[in-house]
């Protein structure tokens, strides 16, 4: 019983807490900052702007949540676009994925650097739930404090070659990773 109870305790430590109210806002605020990318009509797919959500097995209640956080927000739809939103599987993921955007959870450092490798290849945006994996070169997250933040990854903007209407650098929080 001692040894059930060690694992149980260990396993709890190690795993990472997700705020409902940061999902939410990123839920909100994400599929938005699509729209801002000035070449967001070249990386639809059949006419469709479609979001993966790239998770790990562990993550999949919360990537459910997340999508449905989107899909009763945007109902299928995304400024003049269809939208849809994908689940993806990261041990799933190839490099043959053709999304116009990516999310990634909280998956490993050597996991999420396939995933943004290929972002960075295709030029399409990669939002992270971590603005801490900005070290892992994802372009965009979000912090909510007593405000809400959008972080834009300096460091690595130049490599992801996407360009933003100008008012999106009005309104980012510019971080160096």
């Amino acid at each position: 019983m001692r040894f059930f109870t060690l694992i149980l305790f260990a396993t709890s430590l190690f795993a990472v807490e997700y705020d409902s109210l940061l999902m939410r806002a990123q839920a909100s605020v994400f599929p938005k900052i699509m729209l801002l990318d000035k070449d967001i009509a070249d990386k639809t797919v059949s006419e469709t702007l479609v979001l993966s959500i790239v998770y790990s097995s562990d993550e999949l209640l919360l990537a459910n949540e997340f999508k449905g956080f989107i899909n009763k927000e945007f109902k299928g739809q995304l400024g003049a676009y269809e939208f849809e939103v994908e689940l993806v599987d990261i041990d799933d993921f190839t490099k043959s994925d053709s999304s116009s955007a990516y999310f990634l959870f909280n998956a490993s450092d050597s996991t999420k650097q396939e995933v943004v490798s290929h972002t960075i290849e295709q030029q399409r945006i990669c939002f992270s739930y971590n603005y801490k994996d900005f070290n892992n070169k994802v372009l965009i997250s979000l912090f909510v404090k007593e405000k809400t933040y959008i972080y834009l990854n300096k460091s690595v903007l130049h490599d992801y070659g996407v360009k933003f209407v100008p008012i999106f650098y009005k309104i980012a929080k510019v971080k160096e990773s």
